[in-house]
């Protein structure tokens, strides 16, 4: 889809000082050959703080970079994953209260890994059903800091040819109708729902108590499935590669660009080297384009992986005016997301250094 009227006009991001791999290590947490091997030197870990308090915080930030008053903000969607507090609780609203103070609608996106991007999507439709509505507030938080999940070892070992290890953040980013530092030139989501069951634990739906103890294991899921049904996981691989590649390219066609004129590419900070060639290399882009690196130290930060990327191309001065990114993502589920971004100016917060993490206690 074609975007003609969509601005980013601030954006904003919270990460925690990373918790380095090798102290990780040391400590027990993280096995030495996961390291020596998967490359990474650390996760991002916020502590106590709740996701929606960190949200709070980046929120403040792109509302203060966007030019836009509390006042212009119409919606707040707040995109989530993992647990954010109390149970029957609305963090979304919390977010509304503490960043903005209005009482606009405000609503939480769970779309896995894709919810901040998938958010966009909605915000943009949200804006472009009434010429009044100036801006919109999207917002994603994790913190995986809790006893259901091991950071360290969720996607370790053997049973997994892409290992990668969980970092906490926040981001924000304000999306406007009448201007910014950059546009939205299209945007290109999919699904796949047949794939769903490759995350269902074995078992029934309900009562939903009996998936609420003990450690998740999302590889054990996958590794049911893969036995439960023959060469279904090797299908739907190549379901999931080959319908994230036609949304990567139709994002780029429908933005009235080829994938030479993309600059860099945002996309999930997991895996390595091998699985960004697998991402990149077949939309005919350098996998040099990529954020891996930007990654290595902070860990898959899920909600949060693309908007902090594309805050830190535009925060270092890597992306300026006239440059193109393309957000390319796919989460469990299966939801798949493609999206063109071009820098229309460059904005007095991108300083050409990267900010200052938060200290973790």
């Amino acid at each position: 889809m074609r975007v003609d009227n969509l601005h980013i006009a601030g954006l904003g991001c919270y990460l925690p000082r990373p918790y380095p791999a090798e102290r990780a290590v040391a400590e027990g947490r993280y096995e030495a050959a996961e390291h020596r091997n998967g490359g990474w030197t650390g996760a991002a870990v916020a502590g106590n703080i709740s996701p929606p308090e960190m949200a709070v915080k980046a929120a403040r930030t792109a509302l203060e970079r966007s030019g836009h008053p509390a006042a212009d903000i119409a919606l707040v969607l707040h995109a989530s994953l993992h647990e954010q507090g109390p149970e029957l609780w609305t963090p979304h609203q919390y977010v509304l209260r503490h960043a903005v103070g209005t009482q606009v609608p405000a609503m939480e996106v769970r779309q896995g890994c894709n919810a901040a991007l998938g958010a966009l999507e909605l915000a943009h439709g949200y804006l472009s059903a009434d010429p009044a509505r100036a801006a919109a507030l999207v917002t994603a938080a994790e913190n995986f800091g809790t006893e259901r999940v091991d950071r360290w070892r969720y996607q370790a070992g053997a049973r997994m040819k892409r290992p990668s290890i969980l970092g906490d953040a926040a981001t924000a980013v304000v999306l406007s109708s009448r201007g910014g530092f950059a546009r939205v030139r299209s945007i290109v989501s999919a699904s796949l729902p047949e794939l769903e069951e490759m995350n269902r634990p074995r078992g029934p739906l309900f009562p939903p108590n009996r998936t609420r103890t003990g450690r998740i294991d999302l590889v054990a899921r996958v590794l049911d499935y893969a036995h439960d049904n023959p060469g279904a996981a090797t299908l739907a691989r190549k379901s999931l590669d080959a319908g994230r590649t036609e949304i990567a390219l139709r994002a780029i066609e429908d933005a009235g660009l080829r994938p030479s004129d993309i600059t860099r590419v945002t996309h999930v900070l997991s895996g390595g080297p091998e699985y960004i060639r697998a991402v990149l290399e077949p939309l005919g882009i350098d996998p040099a384009r990529g954020v891996l690196d930007f990654g290595r130290h902070l860990g898959h930060m899920t909600t949060s992986d693309q908007l902090a990327a594309l805050h830190h191309l535009v925060e270092t001065r890597q992306v300026v005016e006239g440059d193109r990114v393309l957000m390319i993502n796919n989460s469990f589920g299966v939801s798949l997301f493609g999206a063109v971004v071009e820098i229309t100016g460059n904005p007095s917060w991108a300083t050409g250094s990267p900010s200052a993490y938060k200290e973790w206690k």
